[in-house]
């Protein structure tokens, strides 16, 4: 496809096309030892352990370790460009000659029911998008920090090493039915992570196939799953260099498209896990958030097992919550909706007030604890297994936690659609998506 063709395209459409990716060469590299998780859910010791699985781990590329003596001149962000380029030129890395798409599947077990699943997605580049096209469609609020660290890497390095997650409708099976006929090659690797999750990556190159998935995804309008800070990133980035180098709008670069990963709504190997909440520092004792919650909530004292069994259910209109504080395990459940929606805030689509994200944010947060929305970035942090969420509160590292149910799958869809974003962290798509399967330098 020309730039003419893809700039006409962008205008109404969804321009998803292939690229020649960078990949590691799988006669050099055992691709078990290099693959990583997203950068955003990468803790020190987990950085150390991929720092120790191989030389050659993308970890080094998407987390690089900081430095004491780290300088404007040599850090992170630079050691991930002299890295990148040191692997291109030994060798470590290959690019694909011809423009691919690239099948992904991922093999991992239900984290609830414990059965085998598969779920798969196509990735390629997405020419980016401002919002307001309702072409790519976002789901959550984003933060300024971890942006401001996502563009020193892209400004250095431009390339992207990690996709975003992107969802869309996929009904009749029409894309899924297309890549079938490449799933039964030989694919380019396949390659088990530390979770036990196996990737496995298949490369289409078949112009006639190219051009039917190009094709088939045009209509098509993308939710963002995950990957909402390395988008606006991306987004910006492309405003700012077309800035500097004074770009027509007409001609189309490298840096006006990101690497992504497509996934069906439909997929049956997809699924969504709770994100809960870690409250650091509360502002009162635990007896007094049980009186103030104990106005719009039932407060039952439980087990720590019974919360896990509420976490296994979906969100039932924001009506249910656990808490954990040192006065024990409880159980939330609202008493009358419609007084809890008359004091939040107004003027929200009717959709808003029966998402439990909003309802905890701004109910059972900003309303009755008092923790504003100006405060969430300082005292909050995230977990999406329960005893992950807990552990911190044991620890005494914590004063509160809140449980969540998962949402429903459709909710991302309806929030979307009136034009309206859930808190940050709102979801956990699981597996997440490996990084090190390909990359999408902005440089050939």
């Amino acid at each position: 496809m020309n730039s003419a063709q893809a700039s006409k395209a962008s205008k109404t459409q969804l321009d998803f096309q292939p690229f020649k990716a960078w990949r590691y060469n799988t006669e050099r590299v055992n691709v078990s030892t290099v693959l990583a998780p997203p950068y955003d859910v990468i803790s020190p010791a987990k950085q150390q352990k991929l720092y120790d699985n191989s030389p050659f781990n993308c970890i080094r590329l998407i987390l690089n370790k900081k430095d004491p003596v780290d300088t404007d001149q040599s850090n992170v962000y630079t050691r991930a460009r002299d890295t990148f380029q040191d692997w291109q030129g030994q060798g470590v890395l290959v690019q694909d000659r011809e423009p691919c798409f690239y099948v992904y599947r991922q093999t991992f077990e239900d984290p609830v029911t414990h059965s085998a699943k598969n779920r798969f997605a196509l990735l390629g580049r997405v020419r980016l998008e401002p919002f307001d096209k309702g072409i790519i469609v976002p789901h959550e609020k984003t933060l300024s920090g971890p942006k401001a660290d996502r563009m020193k890497l892209l400004r250095t390095v431009q390339t992207n090493f990690s996709p975003v997650f992107g969802l869309y409708m996929d009904k009749g099976f029409e894309v899924r039915s297309i890549i079938q006929d490449p799933m039964n090659s030989n694919p380019v690797f396949e390659a088990e992570d530390d979770d036990k999750i196996v990737h496995t990556l298949w490369a289409v190159e078949d112009p006639d196939i190219l051009a039917k998935l190009h094709k088939a995804l045009q209509p098509k309008k993308v939710y963002i799953a995950d990957g909402h800070h390395r988008y606006e990133t991306a987004l910006e980035y492309a405003r700012q260099q077309r800035e500097e180098q004074c770009s027509s709008d007409k001609v189309i670069f490298p840096f006006d498209y990101m690497y992504m990963a497509l996934v069906s709504f439909d997929d049956p190997g997809f699924i969504v896990l709770p994100t809960h909440r870690i409250v650091t520092k509360l502002g009162m004792t635990g007896g007094e958030a049980i009186r103030r919650l104990a106005e719009y909530f039932k407060v039952e004292k439980v087990s720590l097992a019974k919360l896990k069994d509420m976490t296994a259910s979906y969100d039932q209109e924001g009506r249910v919550f656990g808490m954990v504080l040192d006065e024990g395990c409880f159980l939330l459940t609202m008493i009358d909706k419609e007084k809890a929606n008359a004091r939040m805030v107004q003027g929200k689509p009717s959709i808003w007030y029966d998402l439990n994200v909003n309802v905890l944010a701004h109910l059972i947060f900003a309303e009755l604890l008092g923790l504003t929305e100006d405060r969430w970035e300082g005292v909050l942090k995230f977990e999406h297994t329960v005893d992950g969420a807990v552990a911190p509160l044991e620890k005494g590292e914590a004063e509160a936690v809140f449980l969540l149910q998962p949402p429903k799958v459709e909710m991302l869809e309806k929030m979307g659609a009136v034009n309206e974003r859930m808190p940050q962290k709102s979801t956990y798509f699981y597996p997440k998506l490996a990084t090190g399967l390909v990359f999408y330098s902005h440089i050939d």
